[in-house]
């Protein structure tokens, strides 16, 4: 549920915050007070673009902030979408900033986007505006509201099955015609490939190194040269010649030189050992270099098998990719290609047989479907009409009509549409277009009632679902709104005393001239000053004693029924 609302900076609104409780809250206040900027602040918490033109005039940025208690089952539904919650922690805390230059999104503190509070606020809050287009004002959702209506395991089971068979179904035909060739073209495709496959099956790819094939081909290209390099590089290091100065005769001229004064001077001992030393590794390099000349042969077959390889694989990166790994992709492309020629000719044989045997199957499962939600529709007729006439509408006629698609999709083979009646005498009428506010305000919430059972919302907002009715009429939507509270939490936005003095925790909505500016503020009240409010309701302006004690008849009748349907 939704337990504050923080707002700062918002138009006229300098800074409220607002605790509403579980069970029924009301809001009220005269025309223009600010009731509709508390509506507007929770639309954005719920994912509502905002327009630059909301910050006010008493800071550089507006901040608008929501906290909501959750329940075990509604954490789990926002974790899976994504939200992160502090261990043990049942709050959700959405923060919007809002300035200028740029806007801010924070949900639990970390940063968000739209995307993802627009995904998770249909469990948050459900807001009922008089005329706008909802739920039950969609015929495209009836479906949709019959099969959610007690959320039986069968029928979910059914449209899984439905649905994914219809899936199917397409699949087949995409794959079809996707590969609706003639004769002629999947011979001459199959051949292409075949002749590509065999072109790369010519060597291993998987097992080729090109920097060690270039590197031993350019080798056997200079062996000579190579063999020669070698020769005169250990003729440098050491040289059996006597008249020619090699790095090994030098290294032991010096040793000789310097051998008489390592006893005398250290340092001259110490330059000895390292001169020792670099000549001990002048023959180590001398040993192994004349090993490695014994190994350079000449292999001019080796040469050739390589210089093959070599103009193979530049082919086929000409052909088929810029590098081995671009040309193994291709081959398991083709590769995969190649399966497809092979059932195509499977599927055009089989393909009528398959799609016979996938709509069978369909029937079985929408006739099956068809059954339970003609079940369900009966019992849902019977709970709407009790409703509606509950609230009212002593002529009311609720029918739900079934009629069958042309072909089956995802949702089934049926069509639905929510008929309505509100006066005798009167033709049944599809419920969006029914004409009367009144009359659809009190419908569509005798439809919120029932379903508040099966749907995952916490927090149900009515925004003036009063406009148009009135008396009696009014006490008793008031007494529906408050069943619901037992079941949801409840904030409704109301002009009406009966519906009011019914709530639990009551917020009055005020606005006054301070200075320059013009601020609206909340408060709650209880004892004298809801009283007043009330009285307020019944009278308008001029608030008179039978209005005060009007007002207190219906707070204390109130309270009674509170207490009767906890």
């Amino acid at each position: 549920m939704l337990s504050e609302l923080f707002i700062d900076n918002f138009v006229i609104i300098k800074r409220n915050h607002i605790f509403f409780e579980d069970g029924f809250n009301v809001l009220t206040g005269e025309t223009g007070s600010g009731k509709s900027l508390i509506l507007e602040s929770i639309n954005l918490l719920l994912g509502k673009r905002a327009d630059k033109d909301i910050v006010g005039r008493f800071a550089d940025k507006t901040v608008i902030e929501g906290v909501f208690e959750l329940d075990k089952k509604a954490k789990d539904i926002l974790i899976n979408n994504g939200v992160i919650f502090d261990e043990n922690d049942n709050k959700l805390i959405v923060n919007r900033t809002i300035s200028q230059k740029s806007s801010t999104l924070r949900i639990n503190g970390r940063v968000a986007n739209l995307t993802i509070l627009r995904e998770i606020s249909p469990i948050l809050i459900d807001i009922y505006n008089q005329g706008d287009s909802n739920a039950f004002m969609n015929k495209a959702n009836y479906i949709y509201l019959i099969d959610n209506y007690s959320n039986d395991q069968e029928t979910i089971d059914l449209r899984k099955m439905i649905k994914a068979l219809v899936n199917q179904k397409n699949e087949y035909l995409v794959k079809y015609n996707n590969l609706n060739l003639s004769d002629e073209e999947i011979t001459r495709e199959r051949d292409l490939i075949k002749y590509q496959i065999e072109e790369i099956d010519k060597i291993d790819l998987f097992s080729i190194n090109e920097e060690e094939i270039d590197e031993e081909y350019k080798k056997l290209n200079n062996i000579n040269a190579l063999r020669e390099s070698i020769e005169l590089a250990k003729g440098v290091l050491d040289n059996s010649d006597y008249d020619v100065n090699s790095i090994s005769s030098m290294l032991g001229t010096i040793l000789s030189e310097i051998n008489s004064f390592s006893d005398i001077d250290s340092k001259v001992s110490e330059f000895y050992d390292r001169i020792s030393a670099l000549n001990d590794e002048v023959n180590d390099i001398y040993s192994e270099m004349d090993i490695y000349q014994e190994t350079l042969t000449g292999d001019p077959e080796r040469a050739a098998e390589l210089e093959d390889l070599i103009e193979h694989i530049y082919n086929l990166k000409r052909k088929y990719g810029a590098n081995i790994d671009d040309i193994i992709a291709y081959y398991d492309e083709i590769s995969a290609r190649i399966k497809e020629l092979d059932e195509i000719e499977d599927l055009r044989d089989n393909l009528d047989d398959i799609l016979s045997d996938i709509d069978q199957k369909l029937d079985k499962n929408a006739s099956k479907l068809h059954e339970i939600r003609v079940k369900k529709s009966k019992i849902l007729e019977k709970n709407i009409n009790k409703s509606i006439a509950d609230l009212n509408i002593k002529n009311g006629l609720f029918k739900i009509e079934f009629s069958k698609k042309e072909n089956i999709d995802t949702t089934g083979a049926d069509e639905v549409d929510f008929l309505i009646r509100t006066n005798k005498g009167e033709d049944l009428k599809s419920l969006t277009k029914t004409a009367s506010g009144g009359e659809i305000s009190r419908i569509m919430l005798a439809f919120k009632e029932i379903f508040a059972d099966f749907d995952n919302v916490d927090t149900m907002i009515f925004d003036e679902i009063d406009t148009g009715i009135s008396g009696r009429t009014a006490q008793i939507v008031g007494e529906k709104i408050l069943d619901l509270s037992n079941k949801r939490q409840v904030i409704a936005i109301s002009h009406l005393p009966q519906i009011a003095s019914l709530a639990s925790n009551h917020i009055l909505i005020s606005k006054e001239d301070v200075g320059d500016f013009t601020i609206s503020s909340t408060q709650k009240i209880e004892g004298k000053k809801r009283i007043s409010e009330i009285a307020r309701l019944i009278g308008g302006v001029n608030i008179t004693d039978i209005t005060i004690n009007s007002a207190s008849e219906m707070l204390e009748m109130a309270e009674e029924l509170r207490n009767e349907r906890k």
